[in-house]
């Protein structure tokens, strides 16, 4: 029962701070309910907000895709048509249905890749549609976003995502009940492969972009399955109201459902994101992340904590398990804010203070309850990094180093656009 009442409490209580920071009621006009946007980065800048928040944008079973990209497996890919970034976005709407979607070239991998979706709104309540994909992807984009994943790849030859080949087709609802929460659900059939190193080619270094591109698992390059997909997001918009905005996503891919699958598993995660105005010059931000994951999965599923936008003392995904649980604490110094108009605006240097905590073990794949195994998570077995970082709204300078009785070395980032 302690395993239980562990991470029965933890979401709880992550949950009841998304709903309850929100002064949760819809008769508020939208001049005293703004959406929170955080400016500083590349994602609000250059990028028309691709990288902010993507997991908590409109609802896909597959990860966020850019028609434009660089990195170690496709190379230069140069596509047209939407980004899937944009819950509003569509290239046509015929009869009230929205087509969005984009088709591209990989100079690596030497094909045509693309992605295409359809989708129903009835009224401001129910969303319905489907998906044909046939592209790569990665489930890193939570550690650093597509757009400064691109640059760093093709400018200091660092790629700090991993890869894989998706094939198939889904079909997808989202229900929206009042202004805060947004329920999902999918059937999806998907072919994942495995994918090769195609370039080593940066403007400047080597970086890791020879870091070789692991494959799916050490006893399978190609996996096929079916699943079923939901997800819970309270206050998916981010909109904030006095000095708390806090956002909450629960996520569960179940492909042990009586399927005939290469892999019968099932995968549960839970992401909380808050903001706390302290005052007109001090912010303080929250990240936990925690999941669980039962039955026999591809080794691609696991968690790996460790690196850039994780636990930054860390080696890159040094941690493993199917068992994970992550914070990033962070105080910010600024000289101007923005956040009673819901935007956070940084107008010249900041500073930052930051701890990263985390922990990761290995389960007996044969137990099916997805509680069990968090009975050693206790502050004392979580890994934790302490730093600091100066930025500007375009660029941070972040060093990290553990604290003592954590792996670990000193390490120094050049953030563009933090994903948190």
């Amino acid at each position: 029962m302690k395993q239980i009442s562990i991470l029965s409490c933890l979401v709880a209580l992550v949950a009841s701070s998304s709903i309850f920071a929100q002064n949760y009621s819809t008769s508020y006009h939208f001049s005293n309910h703004k959406v929170f946007y955080q400016t500083n980065g590349l994602h609000y800048d250059l990028f028309n907000e691709y990288e902010y928040d993507n997991q908590f944008g409109a609802y896909r079973y597959l990860p966020t895709l850019q028609s434009i990209r660089y990195n170690r497996v496709d190379a230069l890919f140069v596509g047209v048509g939407s980004d899937f970034a944009d819950p509003n976005s569509e290239i046509l709407n015929i009869g009230g249905v929205d087509f969005d979607g984009f088709i591209g070239y990989s100079t690596g991998q030497k094909d045509w890749q693309y992605r295409a979706s359809a989708n129903k709104a009835f009224g401001n309540w129910l969303i319905v549609g489907g998906e044909l994909t046939n592209s790569s992807a990665t489930n890193d984009l939570w550690r650093t976003g597509l757009s400064e994943n691109s640059i760093t790849t093709l400018v200091a030859g660092y790629d700090y995502h991993d890869y894989y080949k998706a094939e198939g087709y889904g079909v997808f609802s989202e229900i929206t009940l009042g202004r805060f929460v947004n329920i999902g659900a999918s059937y999806n059939y998907t072919t994942y492969s495995t994918l090769e190193n195609s370039t080593e080619y940066s403007l400047f270094g080597d970086g890791n972009i020879g870091r070789l591109n692991p494959a799916l698992d050490p006893s399978a390059d190609v996996v096929a399955q079916e699943s079923i997909g939901m997800r819970l997001t309270l206050n998916k918009k981010g909109y904030t109201k006095g000095i708390i905005t806090s956002k909450f996503l629960a996520e569960a891919e179940l492909s042990d459902a009586g399927f005939n699958n290469d892999f019968n598993y099932n995968k549960f995660e839970i992401t909380s994101l808050n903001y706390l105005k302290l005052d007109d010059h001090t912010l303080f931000k929250f990240r936990v992340k925690a999941g669980s994951i039962t039955g026999d999965v591809p080794e691609f599923k696991n968690f790996a904590l460790g690196g850039i936008g994780s636990l930054r003392a860390t080696g890159y995904k040094f941690y493993r398990g199917n068992r994970m649980f992550m914070s990033n604490a962070e105080i910010v110094f600024g000289d101007l804010w923005n956040y009673d108009d819901g935007e956070l605006e940084i107008n010249g240097l900041y500073l930052t203070l930051f701890l990263d905590s985390g922990w990761t073990d290995f389960v007996n794949s044969s137990s099916n309850d997805p509680f069990s195994g968090f009975e050693s998570l206790e502050f004392q077995t979580l890994t934790h990094n302490v730093g600091a970082g100066i930025g500007t709204g375009f660029v941070r300078i972040e060093v990290a180093t553990p604290v003592a009785g954590s792996e670990g070395f000193t390490s120094l980032w050049v953030r563009l656009n933090p994903t948190f």
